[in-house]
């Protein structure tokens, strides 16, 4: 089939955010964050599909916001109680043969490129998966979970902040489809990357404007950007 399909994450309660209202729905530039991501998806206008996972309670507020976008072949559904769930009922949602490549994104980041999209489908030919990633540019340092102290630090030439959207293989996500998943769900994969490690996945280098609206003030950073596509 060799088509493309988008998964975008928008299952947000707005815990971090500390109001009523989940983040996707916080106005950016004029109109709901949400909807930055699936126009941008729609400009690029490479997707067969986009599938909007949403946290049940939302799907209602979700349709109203994106029932003049969406097309015929595009869907919502309901997310689970994970990042990896909400990523896999994107998947269940729909058919997709091997030589398929799926995307997946999550709609608090609204700057990404439409150049960064054709470079993922790039590298995914190449590794059977890729991400946007950031270059880092401070000192870092290890140190054990629980403890208080550093021994070494990490070469940051060495080290990358991943961001979405990421990409990957209608093959390769078969194969880890196959895969048991743990009821326990903090052993969960945090992202595409985490997932099908150790596999290889190829790089995408972005910047620091792709960023993840999780706290207040976070979309006001992002308006005070300067940005074009």
């Amino acid at each position: 089939m060799n088509q493309i399909r988008a998964i975008l994450l928008s299952g947000g309660t707005g815990s971090r955010m500390g109001g009523d209202l989940p983040k996707q729905f916080l106005p950016f530039r004029g109109r709901p964050l949400l909807l930055h991501s699936v126009e941008r998806f729609k400009k690029w206008g490479c997707t067969k599909s986009l599938t909007i996972v949403s946290h049940p309670e939302w799907i209602l507020k979700t349709e109203e916001i994106l029932e003049d976008v969406l097309d015929i072949d595009d869907r919502i559904v309901e997310g689970g109680e994970s990042r990896h769930l909400s990523t896999l009922a994107g998947l269940n949602s729909f058919t997709f043969d091997e030589t398929d490549l799926i995307c997946i994104h999550d709609v608090a980041r609204p700057n990404f490129r439409l150049v960064e999209l054709d470079r993922l489908v790039e590298e995914t030919r190449i590794y059977g998966a890729a991400t946007l990633v950031a270059r880092i540019t401070e000192s870092l340092l290890h140190a054990k979970k629980g403890s208080n102290f550093s021994e070494r630090s990490l070469d940051r030439e060495e080290v990358f902040s991943v961001k979405t959207p990421q990409m990957a293989s209608g093959h390769l996500l078969k194969k880890l489809l196959e895969i048991q998943l743990s009821s326990d769900i903090s052993t969960h994969p945090t992202d595409l990357a985490s997932w099908i490690q150790p596999h290889k996945i190829g790089l995408v280098t972005t910047d620091h404007k792709n960023l993840k609206v999780t706290h207040p003030g976070d979309i006001k950073l992002l308006e005070d950007m300067e940005w074009s596509d």
